[in-house]
């Protein structure tokens, strides 16, 4: 699966198991879900592309946190593994 956008503040990719979500606005670079199996994998990206209807009526600012909200819990009973990779704050960019 190529990255593919699927909102203004949210991009996805998948490969085999596991599935990586970019949030824009977050110091997050990337929440990697790595999953026991490829089905479930691709469950959660449907259900990540799905929740786009429902975040309709999220207050303005918080679309981000929702949607992560919504994905945790659509995943709640299943087996994966959360690898969140953040950003280097610019000074220790500088000072490195």
């Amino acid at each position: 699966m190529d990255f593919e956008v699927i909102s203004p503040y949210c991009g996805i990719y998948r490969e085999e198991n596991t599935v990586n979500v970019y949030y824009l606005q977050t110091e997050d670079l990337v929440r990697a879900y790595v999953f026991s199996n490829i089905k479930d994998a691709q469950e959660f990206c449907n259900a990540a592309k799905n929740l786009l209807e429902f975040m309709v009526n999220v207050p303005k600012g918080k679309e981000q946190l929702y949607h992560q909200e919504f994905l945790e819990l659509s995943i709640k009973n299943k087996e994966y593994e959360l690898i969140v990779y953040e950003a280097m704050p610019e000074e220790e960019r500088e000072a490195g």
